[in-house]
């Protein structure tokens, strides 16, 4: 059997599916199926294509309003960005469960989803335990992955060089991880990096295709989609590049235990994993598969829009430059540099803001009956999410369809607004990282990670755009990303003041 039979299976499902439940009859509907839509394949299909205008249009028709849509994961409730300050910590509100949903824990191949599936929350507690506390001590070594990465993928010749720009933003963000979760053993290791990239860009177009089939039918439909067959190559694939190291660290285990010495140190998230586990079972791979789903994809895009923008003002580069200058030289590369590198934090989070990760946040499963601002109930099982509307209201944000590096820069001089001006705060206003209890976890790391990779990019290298080149957003359901880059070159950059890379 092969991918051509899918339709057909898929359409032996029931006829009555609760496509169209009459739940919340009282809340306007955006986009119902059509009357002869029986199993909802066009409005999936069409809301996977649209999303975007989609929520825009439910912006303009109900405004602070909530409202029914049907989305690749059927009928939700699409909170107004007004429902998130009261919404946001809700325990009632379950983003696991719909994670679970969403990004079909269970099925083969989805391992690193289901790693962030664990009741006991391993992957956030670990990341929030050791990742985070320990970002003073990763700076340097990841400004060291930086400067060797930049020069083996973008070169140091003085001339103009064209390059796979999305591509070479992937790779050197897969290095800067790994180097932080793997250490020196596997940062380089050819395999594993490439299983990390493929493994984080595929898994999210496997998921979205996999959600165009009715949930029953996703567990047959994964046998036949070629990126899901591609998953399950790519995690057996990982447990034989990472089997020889956790071997390896095993008897070494085991000898130190037997001569009565303390277990050998090590200082990645390897390590951090089974200590954090307490001995209760889990898959080391996973856990890195999980780190490359969480890590690497969505910070090689926030790299990507953020020098896309920057490429297109020069102005603004030079600008940027002179801050990395005077604070490298004060601070070296530490936490506090990239802390002051207020101007850099401000255009990362204004790329951000124009272009997130997703075109809605905060998506969640109802555990329980609860009340929302306005009297709204949720049952047991409801579905709901946040529009972003907030990130483009003219009342926060002047001129909001505009992009302006200086705007969060700015913002930092008005003592009521200061807090909500950085890159890793999240607000009602700002939802790029989400907002609440379930924020984000990693933003910590991922922007400083960003900033060392921006600095090392904008000081080091010029760079320069075809001409005609327009900026663009693809989308496809409701994951955004930087669109077509055309042609990018860069050539290494001469002379300048400082060798960021002798302050290591």
């Amino acid at each position: 059997m092969t991918g051509s039979a899918l339709p057909l299976l898929q359409s032996l499902e029931p006829q009555q599916l609760a496509l169209l439940s009459s739940m919340h009859d009282e809340l306007p509907y955006l986009n119902p199926p059509g009357k002869f839509d029986l199993l909802g394949k066009k409005a999936r299909w069409h809301f996977a294509m649209n999303a975007r205008a989609l929520l825009a249009k439910g912006r303009e028709l109900y405004p602070g309003k909530p409202y029914r849509m049907f989305t690749d994961v059927d009928d939700l409730i699409v909170l107004p960005s007004q429902y998130v300050d009261e919404t946001r910590n809700e325990p009632a509100l379950d983003f696991l469960e719909f994670f679970s949903d969403n990004f079909h824990s269970g099925i083969p191949g989805f391992d690193g989803f289901a790693f962030n599936d664990r009741p006991d929350e391993l992957l956030i507690r670990t990341i929030n335990k050791r990742l985070t506390k320990l970002l003073n001590h990763v700076t340097a070594p990841l400004s060291a992955e930086a400067d060797f990465a930049t020069k083996l993928l973008l070169g140091t010749s003085p001339e103009w060089k064209e390059l796979d720009f999305k591509e070479a933003m992937l790779d050197l963000v897969a290095r800067l991880s790994s180097r932080v979760f793997l250490g020196n053993e596997l940062c380089r290791n050819a395999k594993w990096l490439e299983i990390s990239k493929s493994y984080s860009m595929n898994s999210f177009l496997a998921a979205d295709l996999l959600r165009q089939y009715p949930k029953w039918f996703r567990p047959i439909a994964c046998r036949f989609i070629p990126q899901c067959q591609l998953l399950r190559t790519q995690v057996a694939a990982g447990h034989t590049v990472l089997a020889p190291l956790l071997g390896k660290r095993q008897r070494e285990l085991q000898e130190a235990m037997a001569k009565g010495k303390p277990a050998p140190p090590y200082n990645d998230a390897l390590q951090w994993f089974a200590e954090e586990s307490h001995g209760k079972p889990y898959d080391p791979v996973a856990s890195q598969l999980s780190l490359s789903v969480v890590a690497i994809n969505t910070t090689s895009d926030l790299v990507t829009e953020t020098m896309l923008r920057l490429i297109e003002r020069p102005e603004l580069v030079e600008d940027v430059r002179k801050e990395i200058v005077e604070v490298l030289n004060k601070e070296g590369w530490s936490k506090k540099a990239l802390f002051n590198m207020k101007l850099l934090d401000s255009v990362t989070k204004e790329a951000q803001r124009l272009k997130p990760i997703t075109a809605a946040i905060m998506n969640r499963k109802a555990k329980d009956r609860v009340t929302l601002p306005g009297g709204l109930v949720l049952e047991k099982g409801d579905r709901c999410m946040s529009d972003l509307g907030s990130m483009y209201d003219p009342n926060i944000y002047p001129d909001p369809e505009t992009f302006d590096g200086y705007r969060f820069f700015r913002m930092r001089s008005d003592p009521e607004m200061e807090s909500k001006a950085h890159l890793v705060s999240t607000s009602s206003i700002h939802m790029g990282f989400g907002h609440g209890r379930h924020a984000c976890p990693g933003r910590f790391f991922a922007s400083n990670e960003a900033k060392v990779l921006l600095a090392h990019l904008i000081y080091k290298y010029d760079w320069k755009l075809e001409d005609g080149y327009v900026h663009t957003i693809d989308a496809f359901g409701l994951g955004l990303s930087s669109g077509d880059c055309g042609r990018v070159f860069s050539k290494k950059r001469m002379h300048t003041k400082l060798d960021i890379d002798a302050l290591l």
